[in-house]
């Protein structure tokens, strides 16, 4: 942003003040990012973020600026469209169950964290967290899951993840 606004309005980065930061020259340096820079959305949210909280801050020190500050501040952010995560079909998934090896222990191991997180959609947090006596395979099986947030909760197993 300084080197954008040293070129666009020839003050050297030492000399700008904020009312030299006005609306303006941010949504220019914004435009700049995306057309002559090539970044994404994402990108020029995540700069204008970081413009905001500056300014915020400035607004505490220098009064004489706050008009311009409040006008800067009410730039949008811009709308990106998010992508749609895509899931696995059950072949997919059911190869993924099978590729390791049953035969040694860690295929083995292995077969059974998988099992065990696709049965439950546990995180790797959760899964790597997870207990010996907190899994209950006797009767009803059922896995005791500590998630985020210090949020418990209680997954019942299928048979082929018990097995």
């Amino acid at each position: 942003m300084l080197g954008f606004a040293e070129a666009k309005i020839g003050k050297a980065p030492t000399r700008l003040i904020l009312t030299d930061l006005d609306a303006q020259l941010i949504l220019d340096f914004l435009d700049h990012l995306e057309k002559e820079r090539s970044n994404g959305a994402r990108t020029r949210n995540a700069r204008l973020a970081a413009l905001r909280s500056f300014l915020k801050y400035a607004a505490h020190y220098d009064l004489t600026a706050l008009i311009v500050i409040q006008q800067a501040l009410a730039i949008p952010m811009k709308r990106f469209d998010r992508p749609v995560l895509g899931f696995l079909s059950r072949e997919e998934m059911q190869a993924i169950l099978d590729a390791p090896d049953a035969r040694t222990w860690a295929g083995e191991r292995d077969r059974t964290l998988f099992s065990l997180m696709y049965n439950t959609g546990a995180r790797v947090s959760e899964a790597i967290g997870l207990r010996v006596g907190e899994v209950i395979v006797d009767g009803a099986a059922v896995a005791h899951l500590h998630g985020k947030g210090r949020k418990d909760r209680s997954v019942p197993l299928w048979r082929t993840t018990v097995s």
